[in-house]
């Protein structure tokens, strides 16, 4: 009852879906850092920004290229137009787990509401990993758009699920951004997630697969008889499932047809099997 598949039988599709995700605190991890501190937790949390996210020498700007070119922290801006000149000696690294977010966020989707005071503060992406408060009421530099490299807050690394706030500076002259995501807060995203879909085409020529497995073809304790009604030679057989088998024969996945479908003797008949496949994070 087994048949083996060719390359010809076996289709590859590959595809991006975006999954919008809404996420509270309660979710998500927050790191603060502050740089020379007693506190060694906040010491380390200050080298661990320093060192893999805002330094070229860190590992993961070895395995992507962009993250090669970062500039010493606190000065100045990299190819990409990522800002990294607010990043000094204080502030908070949080971090979304990856089942969360899948292979990156995606650019512009990013949104941030904290309303742990009475003035609700919302914080978006810039499309380029930087961080800025559009409704801000007051800015770094007010005579520059709240989106210019003056006025944003913190960088997003969307590949890493990271985002950081480093602006120490005042909201609205009351509230600091210092304290944004040490209460209530909201972020909200789309995750990108490359699947593969692979298509298995499956042919029962005419005189292959005639058999079937349904144990209802028996007498009730006959011993392995048939029933009267389908002694003849020709009794028609239906198709329910198909399953799909590894190399060792053990069955990895069932396809369920809506309906059973008569098996024909006299033409091929094909089934075209999809199934999708991810990295399981």
């Amino acid at each position: 009852m087994l048949k083996q598949f060719t390359e010809d039988n076996v289709n590859l599709y590959e595809f991006v879906s975006n999954k919008t995700y809404n996420k509270n605190q309660s979710s998500l991890t927050r790191y603060n850092f502050v740089s020379g501190s007693l506190d060694e937790t906040l010491t380390r949390n200050y080298q661990f920004a320093r060192i893999n996210l805002y330094l070229s020498g860190s590992e993961y700007s070895q395995e992507t290229k962009k993250y090669n070119s970062y500039p010493t922290p606190g000065n100045g801006l990299n190819k990409d137009n990522m800002f990294f000149d607010k990043f000094y000696t204080s502030g908070s690294v949080i971090s979304i787990p990856q089942n969360e977010f899948g292979d990156r966020i995606k650019p512009g989707t990013f949104t941030l509401t904290d309303n742990s005071t009475a003035t609700e503060i919302t914080i978006v992406d810039d499309l380029n990993g930087n961080l800025y408060a559009p409704n801000a009421p007051s800015s770094s530099n007010p005579n520059l758009s709240l989106s210019s490299s003056a006025n944003y807050i913190g960088n997003i690394f969307y590949e890493l699920g990271v985002f950081t706030i480093v602006e120490t500076g005042s909201y609205d002259g009351t509230n600091n951004y210092s304290e944004v995501t040490s209460g209530n807060y909201n972020i909200n995203y789309k995750g990108v997630h490359n699947l593969s879909t692979y298509e298995y085409v499956c042919t029962a020529l005419p005189n292959e697969l005639n058999q079937t497995q349904n144990m209802s073809i028996f007498k009730a304790n006959s011993a392995g008889k048939l029933k009267d009604n389908l002694t003849g030679s020709l009794f028609p057989t239906y198709v329910t499932e198909v399953g799909l088998y590894d190399d060792a024969e053990d069955l990895i996945g069932i396809a369920r047809l809506s309906k059973p479908i008569p098996k024909s003797r006299k033409i091929p008949m094909r089934f075209f099997v999809r199934m999708d496949y991810w990295y399981i994070y």
